[in-house]
């Protein structure tokens, strides 16, 4: 049982300031996601808190469509430089030529902006990401020469 994160409960606060829901408000309205149990939101559950989050992004008309084929195909390829990358620096499992993906999604969640596993970044987000590892990439370069 996870409770709300502190992205979590920033986006949600958020988009309550947004909504301009406050006080008495904001109370039901957790209350109502709580399945009654409570008026705080650091109360939530981690699923009550993306609910909530969800229904909030719905009503500012926030709410993220699906990504297109082309999304997917064009996020995949950044997810597979990405780990190419991992491969030049050598990020195996020891004995294996196969890439740490735990060191990666260790480092995403980490260092990455949206400190989330690889797969869960969007692909709006994937790029920023990418370049943030590019830079990372450059160090591991640079060391090598010195």
């Amino acid at each position: 049982m996870q409770y709300i994160t502190a992205p979590q409960n920033r986006r949600l606060h958020q988009l309550l300031n947004q909504a301009g829901i406050s006080g008495e408000d904001k109370q039901a309205l957790v209350y109502a996601f709580t399945n009654e149990n409570s008026t705080s939101s650091k109360h939530l559950l981690s699923v009550q808190a993306q609910g909530l989050i969800q229904h909030l992004e719905e009503q500012l008309g926030l709410a993220v469509t699906a990504p297109t084929p082309e999304q997917e195909e064009a996020s995949d390829k950044m997810r597979r430089k990405m780990i190419s990358l991992c491969h030049e620096m050598r990020w195996y499992i020891d004995g294996t030529g196969k890439v740490d993906m735990n060191r990666l999604n260790g480092w995403c969640q980490a260092r990455g902006f949206g400190k989330k596993v690889l797969n869960q970044y969007t692909y709006a987000e994937l790029t920023k990401l990418l370049s943030q590892f590019k830079i990372v990439y450059s160090k591991f370069l640079l060391d090598l020469t010195k």
